[in-house]
């Protein structure tokens, strides 16, 4: 799949791994500080991470907090209930074609909430590792670094979220659905994360931490063992590693030399479940891409030669899916007349989903396979 111009420039693993190292060296190196610190300061691909970091105080965070929600309205427009209708339908259809991935779904979780446990029993050492890592505000820039991706997140979820009651037409039992419960704890995290970027001091930020530790908890529990599964039909692949990338902040904070030796137990057994949960995460994601291949394995490629537009159904009013622009590469499913269903990687969700598109704006790029006219 390395090679394939399908949008798989690297496995979904490859990717995943590759963007953790990256990301875990430079937590590494902004909260050891020293010159390692000072030389990413002067290293320009380093720039947006740390903003504001010499200006005064939080300015570097508020320009991302207010960027950030000025981004909210541009994701709530990608969102449409014809958008949200393929990327769940898609995932529901790469599930039933790869057995394997329920499994290791229920698996990961278990995993994810055996983690999340761990940490909800060590709350007060967990807060006070990240109130002395937060000394410097690096903590707290780094959490606002990920408010974009959060505010995606959110529009993903407020979406589905109405899809659900549109669907079950607001009756009682939509509270309780697992889309609701996924919306609300989406959601919630999103308004802690902002919360912790805005924090006056860094008590203050391990607290709202520790209460980031009791929302997913709760909301896990809820869920349950479609947790990821449920994550994966809305569209919200992103946020698992969100979670994990939050719980394995902690194994890069150095251990205090005061602590006593019941504190220095727990925190190796915290980082212990930590990487415990990054080795499933990593299996879950080469799972995850295995299916995603197999869903795309037998069809043939193509691309679009010009700016298209997507719908939910092969007719010039169906309801917009995606503007596609020219040159997005797409693996064609099914003909019908002038209309083609195309398979391709969604930009907002970053996963696969569906929809039709006029027949002349598509050019293959590979032998078509035989596909049924319907």
């Amino acid at each position: 799949m390395g090679n394939s111009r399908f949008g798989f420039p690297e496995t979904a693993a490859e990717s995943f791994l590759r963007e953790e190292r990256e990301r875990a060296a430079l937590f590494r190196n902004v909260l050891g500080g020293g010159a390692i610190a000072e030389a990413i300061r002067q290293a320009t691909e380093h720039q947006r991470l740390l903003r504001g970091l010499d200006d005064g105080a939080y300015q570097g965070v508020m320009d991302v907090l207010e960027r950030d929600r000025k981004e909210r309205e541009a994701f709530k427009t990608l969102t449409s209930t014809a958008w949200a209708l393929s990327v769940t339908e898609t995932a529901r259809g790469i599930a039933e074609r790869h057995a394997g991935l329920v499994e290791e779904q229920r698996r990961f979780f278990s995993s994810v909430l055996d983690t999340v446990k761990t940490f909800d029993a060590n709350r007060s050492l967990v807060g006070a590792a990240f109130a002395a890592a937060s000394a410097d505000d690096s903590f707290r820039r780094i959490i606002a670094d990920t408010l974009p991706r959060m505010s995606m997140f959110g529009a993903i979820a407020e979406r589905m979220l109405m899809v659900d009651i549109a669907t079950l037409r607001a009756s009682d039992s939509v509270a309780q659905s697992p889309t609701a419960i996924t919306a609300e704890m989406v959601m919630e995290a999103q308004r802690i994360a902002e919360a912790i970027a805005e924090a006056p001091t860094d008590e203050e930020g391990a607290r709202l931490y520790e209460s980031l530790i009791v929302v997913l908890l709760r909301f896990l529990t809820k869920l349950g063992p479609n947790t990821i599964a449920e994550l994966q039909r809305m569209g919200l692949v992103g946020f698992i590693s969100f979670v994990t990338g939050v719980l394995s902040l902690y194994s890069l904070i150095p251990q205090q030399p005061t602590q006593s030796p019941q504190d220095k137990a727990a925190f190796a057994q915290l980082n212990e479940k930590v990487d415990q949960l990054q080795e499933e995460a990593r299996h879950y994601y080469e799972v995850t891409a295995e299916g995603e291949q197999r869903y795309v394995a037998n069809l043939p490629r193509a691309e679009l030669t010009r700016d298209a537009t997507f719908r939910r159904r092969p007719r010039r009013d169906g309801e917009v899916v995606l503007k596609a622009a020219k040159g997005m590469e797409v693996a064609i499913a099914r003909a019908q007349g002038r209309w083609r269903l195309v398979v391709f990687r969604d930009p907002l969700s970053n996963q696969l989903a569906q929809a039709w598109v006029y027949a002349t704006a598509v050019t293959p790029v590979a032998p078509p396979l035989s596909i049924g006219e319907r």
